[in-house]
């Protein structure tokens, strides 16, 4: 199920400089809250998918992902929850 309770789903989309992919994919899965990082064909080199409970915590997800070496690039979407 993609809303569980009160957790927020975050799509961090991130570009890494040329032959950096290795050590930031590496450095990606050691950040508390991804719960995937997926490679991907395109204009990102990276779509790293986060499972938080608060915007607090996506942000320090994504703060920690800006700190990589290597990474030059991250534009985040956040999840919404459907209602009919």
């Amino acid at each position: 199920m993609f809303w569980r309770g009160r957790d927020l789903k975050g799509f961090i989309m991130i570009n890494v400089e040329p032959g950096a992919e290795k050590a930031v994919h590496d450095a990606l899965e050691r950040i508390r809250g991804i719960r995937e990082v997926v490679p991907v064909y395109g204009e990102r080199d990276f779509i790293a998918i986060a499972d938080v409970e608060s915007i607090s915590d996506l942000n320090r997800a994504v703060l920690s992902i800006r700190k990589i070496n290597g990474v030059s690039y991250t534009e985040t979407i956040l999840g919404m929850e459907l209602k009919f």
